[in-house]
């Protein structure tokens, strides 16, 4: 602890309680260790009438045997929020669930409700403040009801917890601070992907990795079994003509301002360069252009049909790059697209549309890769990403057609456009995959 001459008295940050609480125990000083107000109690009612799998209260026990403390990594698909409804029913006092976006804040709530009753379940976002025995808030919002509120609630629950993974440049993400200033002493994080090479700092403040199982070890048991096929796709003559000469463009200024420096200083170093060099608007507009060829090609969209044609009794999710090849996409298909900015009541309606199976297929960008759950959808279909091959995503986008119904087999394609930069992307994301491929029917190439 350190002096705070403000409030003459002795301060730490809330993440410190449980070992101060400890030392108070092991002096003798009982009435340091009682002190506060503690966690709200939760009524025992739990009306959630799912039958956990085995391995999810395997998760809970393990959580608990690690003094209820650290990560549960499942993959997307496999009942991770089930887990995170048994760890609050375990514990039976007040909690806070942290999710990345609304559109999470939203579905958990429903979930919390319908396992724990309305009257004991709340939100803290925005224009929105109604703390309650579990209140549900996104990361950015999670501060500040934990700045004032904190000692009402005894668990933290992470939803997406690699979100608060170090940066790149090995500092820890400003989304931390809610977890060192919350005095809550259990804390519960849940993720498909954890960030093993960037997670020390969360490890510091939630705990390590308590138990976790790959898509590899339960597909087929617990997880659709599923098999995977890459496609290379010409561009049109027209197309890569269009490509070469944008690509070109791009590239020369890149070539000629990299000066050695690493991908990430360089595009920063570009990014500036645009607001006051035109020709480095002109490399951007080029680097625009040919994204919006690989992404929109004619290839990729009569690939998707044909796909599509082989599998007419099962329901679709196609993922593409940007907002503007959705927009294509749906067009082309005139199917429903998914977007950040998608109204919530039109999102709740489309998801809904497809969970009835009144909808064949669905467009979406980064909004339908963590959270949603559409037990139907078994045929994923890749035709863009907005990481530039990052296995996160490729990995995420992968757990929305695994949910387990009856002998169903989930088929997942990638269309890749040839001799363009998406096939160094591909290359890259395929490493998702690679703790899987033993349990895949077949790996198309």
């Amino acid at each position: 602890m350190t002096w705070d001459p403000r409030l003459a008295a002795w301060v730490a940050p809330g993440h410190r309680l449980p070992e101060l609480r400890r030392w108070a125990r092991e002096e003798g000083l009982a009435h340091l260790e009682d002190s506060g107000a503690g966690a709200e109690a939760l009524d025992p009612d739990f009306r959630d009438t799912r039958t956990p799998r085995d391995y999810q209260w395997e998760a809970v026990r393990r959580w608990e045997s690690a003094g209820r403390r650290g990560s549960v990594v499942l993959p997307t698909g496999a009942g991770k929020s089930l887990v995170a409804l048994l760890a609050i029913r375990e514990r039976g006092e007040g909690a806070v669930v942290v999710a990345p976006t609304r559109a999470l804040v939203a579905q958990w709530f429903i979930q919390l409700a319908d396992a724990f009753g309305g009257h004991q379940v709340g939100v803290w976002y925005g224009d929105e403040k109604d703390p309650r025995r579990i209140t549900v808030t996104t990361y950015h919002s999670a501060f500040s009801i934990l700045e004032r509120q904190g000692e009402r609630f005894g668990l933290l629950v992470l939803d997406e917890v690699h979100h608060l993974a170090d940066t790149r440049d090995g500092t820890e993400s400003i989304w931390l601070d809610p977890l060192r200033i919350a005095p809550a002493p259990h804390r519960l994080g849940l993720t498909a992907t954890y960030p093993d090479d960037r997670g020390t700092g969360l490890e510091g403040l939630l705990g390590p990795v308590v138990y976790r199982r790959t898509i590899g070890e339960m597909a087929d048991r617990e997880l659709a079994e599923f098999v995977t096929e890459r496609r290379f796709l010409p561009l049109a003559p027209d197309e890569s003509e269009r490509y070469r000469r944008a690509d070109g463009l791009y590239q020369d200024w890149m070539d000629a301002h990299g000066d050695g420096a690493s991908s990430e200083e360089t595009w920063l170093r570009f990014m500036a360069e645009t607001r006051r060099s035109p020709e480095a608007r002109r490399a951007f507009h080029a680097y625009l252009e040919r994204e919006r060829i690989v992404h929109t090609c004619r290839g990729k969209l009569l690939e998707a049909g044909r796909i599509l044609r082989l599998h007419p009794a099962e329901q679709a999710i196609l993922f593409c790059g940007s907002r503007d090849a959705a927009e294509a996409v749906a067009r082309h298909f005139a199917i429903p697209m998914v977007t950040a900015h998608t109204p919530a009541s039109e999102r709740r309606e489309i998801l809904a549309g497809m969970g009835a199976g009144r909808i064949r297929a669905l467009a979406g960008v980064r909004v339908l890769d963590e959270g949603w759950d559409i037990p139907g959808a078994k045929v994923g279909i890749i035709l863009g990403d907005s990481s530039r091959g990052g296995r996160r995503q490729h990995a995420q986008r992968l757990g929305r057609i695994l949910r387990r119904r009856g002998q169903e087999v989930a088929s997942f394609y990638e269309l890749v456009a040839a001799d363009t930069f998406e096939f160094f992307a591909s290359q890259k994301r395929r490493g998702a995959l690679r703790d899987a491929r033993s349990r895949q029917l077949g790996l198309g190439l």
